[in-house]
């Protein structure tokens, strides 16, 4: 049985624009999430692989899922928006 590098999860679909909208955007609804990213029959798959890993969180506040990032998760996305402005200004 092979493990997947951690990494790798960041190689699935809408994982790293996922992780950039929560950056910009702090923590969001699902919905809100869903409406700017994606909205993929996979999404709530891939928010909870983003959970599992330890890079956000999701709280139920009334009736809404709120997603956020975790403090390795901000770190991660902030790498992520940095390499994102370095490639756009090319």
């Amino acid at each position: 049985m092979t493990t997947e590098h951690p990494i790798q999860m960041l190689a699935d679909t809408h994982i790293i624009p996922m992780l950039l909208f929560l950056y910009g955007n702090g923590p969001s609804a699902k919905t809100e999430v869903y409406k700017a990213v994606g909205r993929s029959a996979n999404m709530p798959a891939k928010i909870d692989r983003l959970r599992e890993a330890g890079l956000v969180t999701v709280e139920v506040v009334g009736f809404s899922e709120i997603v956020g990032l975790t403090d390795v998760g901000g770190r991660i996305a902030g790498i992520l928006a940095d390499v994102d402005a370095l490639m756009s200004s090319q």
